[in-house]
């Protein structure tokens, strides 16, 4: 039988730059965090490194993204755009060489508004950093993070046209996240805006999960703010 390879041999779509990649292999969640962070088995530091992982970032010129890299093809323009980008990009400059657990995240966030990523998916890529730094214990940037997740968010529920389960889910996002960031009167509101999407729901999805979560989370809120 053939082995997993260790490696795996990735182009960058920007800079033409090839290098490898650790094949981490699927894992298994146990759970989610309250605000939907997995919960992965193994050393804190284990479950940092898979979800660190889920973001590839070039090494040459720090474009990253979560999707494939033989996935994306851009033109030249934009090539050269994300380019200057990345060159200009304070925190990368500062945070290059040691290269913390969040900075692809980071990248992949200033690149995904060049490539014109919905809010959502911004909202998305900050969430996952705030995750990293939870289990690499650096709470400042987790607080960073959470705060610009919930700016993405919040643009997502004015713009986009959300409904169903993304809605409800991005609504409770923002209020969980609040919650975290100590502004518990805020998320409290959130809370009951989400729980209202989900009885305005016409798609019968299966939401029982969310409907615990958001009470759950409420409880906790109102004893913060006591």
């Amino acid at each position: 039988m053939a082995k997993l390879r260790k490696t795996t041999d990735v182009r960058c779509p920007v800079c033409g730059h090839a290098f490898r990649v650790p094949n981490t292999g699927s894992h298994v969640t146990l759970g989610r965090e309250s605000d939907l962070c997995p919960r992965l088995p193994g050393r804190q530091s284990d479950g940092a490194r898979a979800l660190r992982a889920e973001a590839t970032m070039c090494p040459r010129c720090s474009f990253a993204a979560l999707e494939d890299f033989d996935e994306l093809d851009f033109s030249s323009e934009l090539r050269y755009s994300i380019e200057s980008l990345l060159e200009d990009d304070g925190l990368i400059k500062v945070f290059r060489a040691s290269d913390p657990p969040w900075l692809s995240f980071h990248s992949a966030e200033a690149c995904g508004k060049e490539r014109g990523l919905s809010a959502r998916e911004l909202g998305g890529l900050c969430l996952r950093a705030s995750w990293v730094c939870r289990k690499e214990r650096e709470r400042p940037f987790e607080n960073t993070f959470q705060l610009r997740a919930v700016r993405h968010f919040m643009r997502s529920l004015e713009r986009d046209s959300l409904e169903g389960r993304e809605l409800s889910v991005t609504t409770y996002l923002v209020g969980e996240l609040n919650r975290r960031l100590g502004h518990h009167r805020e998320a409290l509101n959130w809370y009951v805006n989400a729980g209202k999407t989900l009885e305005e729901n016409e798609r019968n999805e299966s939401l029982g999960w969310l409907e615990r979560m958001i009470e759950t989370q409420s409880r906790l809120a109102e004893e913060e703010a006591a």
